[in-house]
């Protein structure tokens, strides 16, 4: 944990004031990210002094720690509104409570899919809309973060996309580096959703001192600069900021890790193993939450943006949920009708085609395409007919294109 030193203190309150999300009076009273969330208090006054100390008295809570706020003015607030809103619960939608583990949360999913799955309920109008609401709800409370963030600001401010205190607080520390790379798929890949294992390069943890920037063995000392505290005082007196010796830890060592020379991470390559999801476009960001660099002083790595880019398809193409196909047909088959194989998403497909087809024609295969992103629904196929004329039939290169469409169509 980074040191809650009087300079992050100061950040922390006026970010958090900019915010209107924190609410100071003069009171020795702990105020946890807990505090303020169950609260959900999000309007008020703040006023800052131009020092701000924290004792050491300090209590932590969700990964981030407050101590006592002393040198505060005194000054009343006013605070308007909760922000929870009546709205369908999503613990209401698979009826189980907020102390359910994933297998109970699982277990209530799998009941109600199979008892409200379209497929089953075909003359029920709203299946689709129920079975939606259920899928859903079963991908918010199975992932934890996902559950944690929609637990703390409550079902209206989580659809509207708000996200709770502790997203202002984590951008005011340091933290590790945010990667960007990209990630290359084939077009069934991206069609079908895949496992990729991608080397990254990154801040790495230094594996000969472990991570502590000195040589195992050594045993710090109090750092004279700041004398142990991890501020030092600017000449005028008004403000503290962090030792820039021991880098606000307090302790100090006169030999340091030859290895990362003191910093802590190392330059390296990692691995990540990554779940591409089914239907993922071309250009879209995947974001890996703490699989980007190291952090120097041990708090959270930083997050991976992973930017996929899809490679063309010979025979498919993608618009959006739909996909296109060509066909070829002789002026015969264009006239008379008859059947004629295509290739779909999930193997060939015999396609009736109708007398009279003409050239440029689009046929229509419902569902046929991909599946929808959240829904149950799926895109549809088209089949672009090209007829070839009786001239192009009995020439050479009429010859060829129908043996290659006959190749490539089966």
């Amino acid at each position: 944990m980074m040191p809650f030193n009087n300079n992050n203190a100061r950040r922390l309150v006026y970010i958090l004031s900019q915010s209107s999300s924190l609410i100071i009076s003069n009171t020795s009273h702990f105020y946890t990210l807990d505090n303020l969330l169950h609260q959900r208090f999000f309007s008020g006054v703040c006023s800052l002094p131009p020092i701000l100390n924290f004792d050491k008295n300090v209590k932590q809570s969700n990964g981030i720690s407050f101590g006592a706020l002393h040198g505060v003015a005194a000054r009343s607030f006013h605070a308007t509104g909760l922000m929870h809103m009546a709205g369908r619960d999503y613990y209401e939608v698979l009826g189980v409570s907020e102390e359910s583990n994933s297998d109970q949360i699982k277990q209530a999913y799998y009941g109600l899919a199979k008892k409200f799955h379209p497929d089953v309920n075909k003359d029920d109008a709203d299946a689709d809309t129920k079975f939606q609401e259920i899928q859903k709800a079963h991908e918010i409370l199975i992932d934890e973060e996902k559950r944690s963030i929609y637990d703390q600001v409550g079902h209206d401010a989580f659809e509207e996309g708000l996200t709770p205190l502790g997203d202002y607080v984590r951008e005011i520390f340091e933290g590790g580096e945010d990667v960007k790379v990209s990630l290359e798929l084939s077009f069934m890949e991206a069609i079908q959703g895949c496992f990729k294992t991608l080397p990254v390069q990154t801040n790495l943890p230094c594996e000969p001192c472990g991570g502590k920037g000195f040589p195992r063995g050594t045993k710090p000392e109090t750092c004279k600069p700041c004398k142990g505290s991890g501020v030092v005082a600017e000449q005028k007196g008004l403000f503290n900021f962090t030792c820039t010796r021991c880098g606000g830890t307090g302790k100090a060592v006169k030999t340091y890790c030859k290895s990362c020379k003191g910093n802590r991470v190392v330059s390296g390559t990692k691995t990540v193993k990554i779940d591409v999801p089914p239907g993922i476009d071309d250009d879209a960001t995947l974001k890996i939450l703490r699989s980007g660099g190291a952090d120097p002083v041990g708090n959270q790595p930083g997050d991976l943006y992973i930017t996929v880019k899809v490679r063309k398809d010979p025979i498919f193409r993608r618009e959006g949920a739909d996909i296109h196909v060509k066909a070829v047909l002789s002026s015969t088959q264009a006239t008379l009708g008859g059947t004629i194989q295509v290739p779909t998403l999930t193997g060939d497909f015999i396609l009736k085609v109708p007398p009279g087809t003409q050239h440029g024609q689009k046929i229509q295969l419902k569902k046929k395409g991909i599946k929808k992103k959240s829904t149950t629904s799926f895109g549809d196929q088209y089949v672009h007919v090209n007829v070839i004329t009786p001239t192009e039939e009995n020439s050479e290169n009429g010859k060829d294109a129908v043996a290659a469409a006959a190749a490539a169509y089966g």
